[in-house]
């Protein structure tokens, strides 16, 4: 069957039935309908027709659907879980939604604009945030390991400020709940909806807002405003006064303070090695396939000559005094059932630790088991003995990882290592589908 939504095309209940409905298998369309509106008991989208009769509300069509469904959990599998699924729904629609459409709303024009109400928003919005944090430290997601009903709702409400308001500085405050957005837009039902999920790099302002009013932006609901239509239209800007010339620049430009030097990082500091990264990753880079294992690997733990090197450069081989090997395991591969999604998640990781290429080296095998699902297990080479603690302080993703250190003394763990890298067809006996390398 396929159920129909009335609602406005790119709205945030819109998108919320439609994310719903890919995650429980349900086929739904989304569109206006005058005549279904006339004959509903409350004549508001958005309205969902079913055969028993009409829904009203995002909130309540997403739930129906969820449990509509063949795809079961949506909703929870217990008494407790649904009902912790709902605390957050309940939470993140009064208190998220209302002040984060405050905020954001009169930027796009939808509302009028004031800047203590500006300033109201983005202080409650900011107490939401810090909940967030802090529940999110220590969960993968807002109800259990698995997108619920909650993820969702809680999702299609931060979308457009994701989009358009949390620029870098904000999102830095906000580690965790970035980390959990980024891995729920990942998955197939969002991408299929949002289609971009970029990240904010300028956040919008006042000055942005269009003349005369405009629709709401992709995300968020035009309808959502309160009071009537006279209340929605913008009021006219008062005619800005003319600003005053900027003072000359001071003459003597030694008067300015120097910007104070930029801190070293503690791998840099750590004690000389024998081994230069940089020289493992170009003896892996030019090393002929037709004989990988006999000069990468070999050269590996031995050392030797970087192939079609034009300065003849010699790899001494691995440090362990200097270096270290670590494993890292995804730790929910029943969400890793779509190949390209999963290749998705890694490539994002790999991109978002650009700034540790200098002190690590890795490789990210993607598997496939027999139940279908596509586990994820990396191998790394670090400058030190330990993860580097930017990596474990910036990345979203590293605590969706099991990591553990490599005992070199054992020799099965120094040719899973092998395997790993020269990319062979079966790692911890799966079938290897794919490889991603960090260098």
């Amino acid at each position: 069957m396929v159920y129909t939504v009335s609602a406005e095309a790119g709205s945030r209940d819109a998108a919320k039935a439609q994310i719903t409905a890919k995650f429980a298998k349900v086929d739904v369309k989304v569109g206006t309908a005058d005549k279904a509106l006339s004959t509903a008991p409350f004549k508001k989208s958005p309205l969902l027709q079913t055969p028993e009769g009409h829904i009203v509300g995002g909130n309540t069509i997403a739930r129906f659907l969820a449990q509509a469904g063949s795809v079961k959990g949506l909703t929870g599998t217990s008494a407790y879980h649904t009902a912790l699924i709902e605390e957050w729904i309940e939470l993140l629609t009064s208190d998220l939604q209302a002040p984060l459409d405050s905020w954001y709303l009169p930027l796009v024009g939808v509302w009028s604009y004031d800047k203590k109400k500006e300033d109201a928003a983005q202080k409650a919005v900011a107490s939401i945030m810090d909940v967030l944090e802090a529940y999110l430290l220590h969960e993968s997601f807002l109800a259990g390991h698995k997108v619920t009903l909650a993820d969702i709702i809680a999702v299609c409400i931060l979308q457009p400020a994701y989009a358009q308001l949390f620029d870098e500085a904000f999102r830095k405050q906000y580690t965790c709940v970035t980390r959990w957005y980024l891995t729920c837009v990942s998955q197939a039902p969002f991408q299929a909806v949002f289609k971009d999920a970029s990240l904010c790099k300028t956040p919008i302002t006042v000055k942005d807002a269009p003349k005369g009013g405009a629709p709401a932006a992709p995300g968020t609901p035009a309808q959502a405003a309160p009071g009537n239509a006279k209340e929605q239209k913008p009021k006219a800007e008062k005619a800005a006064a003319k600003p005053k010339e900027a003072p000359a620049p001071k003459a003597a430009e030694e008067d300015e303070p120097k910007p104070a030097p930029k801190p070293k990082s503690p791998l840099d500091l750590l004690p000389p090695s024998t081994m230069i990264l940089d020289s493992w990753k170009r003896l892996y880079s030019n090393s002929p396939s037709s004989n990988f294992r006999e000069t990468c690997i070999a050269g590996l733990w031995k050392g030797g000559d970087i192939p079609n090197s034009p300065n003849k450069e010699h790899f001494a081989g691995f440090d362990p005094e200097g270096f270290s090997i670590w494993w890292c395991d995804y730790k929910y591969d029943d969400e890793n059932t779509i190949n390209y999604q999963v290749m998705n998640k890694v490539g994002g990781f790999l991109q978002r630790i650009d700034y540790v290429r200098k002190y690590a080296f890795g490789v990210m095998c993607i598997l496939k088991d027999d139940k279908g699902q596509f586990p994820i297990r990396g191998a790394w080479i670090f400058r030190g003995q330990e993860i580097p603690k930017i990596m474990l302080d910036e990345c979203y993703d590293m605590e969706l990882y099991d990591w553990r250190k490599a005992d070199l003394s054992d020799e099965a763990q120094k040719a899973r290592l092998e395997d790993m890298i020269s990319e062979e067809a079966k790692i911890d006996g799966l079938e290897h589908v794919e490889c991603k390398v960090f260098k």
